[in-house]
């Protein structure tokens, strides 16, 4: 399975948008079509940009047509909001597969993969926590940031030490800290630096940090 949703690419979205639909062209093509459109205004002008007129207008439908599909702009950015949750999950659940032999190894996969999604496509990123825009119990989108969280505890679980807390205040502790960290990065309250002393980028060298005290082993 292709690690990036079909609908979209993190190196960047083809904004070129049929403005005809072709004869051949199916109805029940419109959905998706009218998603991948969404995508694309989000990638470009972040979720403002996401409206029912504009992705109409660049999917060259009536501004009424969409809702066939999504009755209001909440419904269609919720469902935007399920596939960006998607793809982070199909990435992490594949890099800490690919490319972990230890607990230690796969949170750092699992946070990097986090990292780079997050700053390859920071509008996707921030769309997935806005409460008041999208509905994170609808089940589609419960479902796929289920699957991240769970991801991350299955790494806790793994280690036979003994942890200091439970499982899942660990896998908050790294959730909050990986979030926290972007969220202030795409904020601009914090910039991108090296740490001095492990001569790594300040994401990585943090995370070094947190894994140190999640696996404290007593001596």
């Amino acid at each position: 399975m292709d690690s990036v949703s079909l609908l979209g690419n993190m190196d960047g979205v083809n904004l070129k948008v049929k403005q005809k639909r072709t004869a051949g062209q199916k109805h029940g093509d419109l959905r998706m079509e009218l998603l991948r459109g969404g995508l694309a205004l989000l990638d470009a002008q972040g979720v403002e940009g996401v409206t029912i007129r504009a992705v109409a207008r660049n999917a060259g439908v009536a501004h009424s047509a969409p809702a066939n599909h999504f009755r209001t702009r909440q419904a269609m950015l919720t469902a935007i909001a399920a596939i960006v949750f998607a793809d982070l999950a199909d990435l992490t659940i594949e890099a800490i597969t690919d490319l972990a032999d230890t607990p230690e190894q796969a949170i750092q996969a699992f946070a990097e993969t986090c990292f780079k999604f997050a700053f390859d496509t920071p509008n996707r990123y921030q769309l997935l926590w806005q409460r008041q825009l999208i509905d994170q119990d609808d089940p589609a989108v419960a479902s796929e940031m289920e699957r991240v969280y769970s991801a991350l505890l299955s790494l806790l679980r793994q280690d036979p030490i003994k942890h200091r807390v439970d499982i899942e205040t660990d896998a908050i502790a790294i959730w909050s800290m990986i979030h926290g960290y972007i969220s202030m990065r795409l904020d601009g309250n914090l910039v991108a630096a090296e740490d001095s002393v492990a001569n790594l980028p300040r994401h990585k060298a943090i995370l070094l940090s947190l894994i140190d005290g999640i696996f404290h082993r007593d001596s």
